[in-house]
């Protein structure tokens, strides 16, 4: 059993072997036919290169065709280039061959079809209508430019934003090592307690020695209204206040925070407690605003 077995295995390589080696001899047959006719020039003539180029070159010559007619066929587009073909072979070769025909009128068709595919084209029936180029494209583009345009401008803004805030955070650290030195200070002489200060947030507000200023404050301590009688006053919050004790570590040149102070000449102005500017920065319009603020 075991060597009928074996037979049959050895039966089955070895025609596996068999038919292989044909194929090989098959091809080996082929190139070298294929070869001896290209060195003795015994090759069928070669086909005429048919004329108009490939299917961008007809696509091109349809849509001229069709921009310039407006409306006509398929039969009319295609007897029209093939007559033109027909006009160029005579020049040359003879006129256009059935062959060479069929050719042409199938690019067109393929033309026709990529063209109404790209929406270039309508067809109804046998009827085709131009309809033009798209002009979706260009105001796609000019809309991305303009979107390039504000994202950028945005990402500006806040990127200054955050500098101005990475500023205000180096600020605060430089005053709380500040305070702990005078804290350590004070402790080694005679333990004599630091003086009071201020705590942060807080609202500066700036005016003249002479001038006449009412104030009111809510029961809540919530809303605080400041009347300066028409004498012009300035408010600063905490992160200008710092800036100008030289607490950041940037250059004293660079405006640190753009929304540190308000002037104004209004006779008036009211202002909130518990919070930490009187107004904000507000990182889309890149502008400072002042008002009523509550937390």
């Amino acid at each position: 059993m075991c060597n009928t077995s074996s037979n049959l295995y050895k039966l089955q390589k070895l025609s596996q072997l068999q038919l292989l080696f044909l194929l090989l001899k098959t091809c080996h047959e082929v190139l070298s036919f294929r070869t001896y006719s290209f060195m003795h020039g015994t090759t069928k003539k070669k086909v005429s290169r048919m004329p108009g180029g490939g299917l961008r070159q007809f696509s091109v010559m349809v849509c001229k065709k069709l921009e310039s007619k407006g409306s006509t066929t398929y039969a009319e587009v295609a007897d029209e280039i093939i007559e033109e073909f027909a006009a160029t072979q005579s020049n040359t070769a003879g006129s256009l061959d059935e062959f060479h025909e069929k050719n042409v009128r199938r690019r067109v068709y393929d033309a026709l079809n990529v063209l109404m595919a790209m929406d270039i084209i309508t067809r109804e029936k046998k009827e085709i209508r131009w309809k033009g180029l798209s002009t979706t494209q260009t105001k796609d583009l000019e809309e991305l430019k303009a979107a390039h345009v504000q994202l950028m401008t945005s990402i500006s803004r806040k990127t200054s934003y955050l500098k101005d805030l990475e500023e205000q955070i180096a600020g605060l650290r430089n005053i709380i090592k500040r305070n702990q030195r005078m804290l350590k200070s004070s402790n080694n002489n005679n333990n004599t307690a630091p003086k009071e200060g201020f705590t942060l947030p807080f609202i500066l507000v700036q005016t003249s020695p002479h001038a006449t200023v009412e104030i009111e404050i809510s029961e809540d301590m919530q809303l605080v209204h400041l009347d300066f009688n028409s004498t012009p006053f300035s408010l600063h919050d905490d992160a200008y206040i710092l800036k100008l004790m030289h607490c950041y570590q940037q250059p004293e040149g660079r405006n640190l925070s753009q929304s540190s102070s308000i002037h104004s000449s209004s006779s008036s102005c009211k202002a909130s407690g518990g919070v930490s500017k009187p107004f904000y920065w507000n990182s889309e319009t890149d502008t400072v605003k002042q008002g009523t603020l509550r937390r």
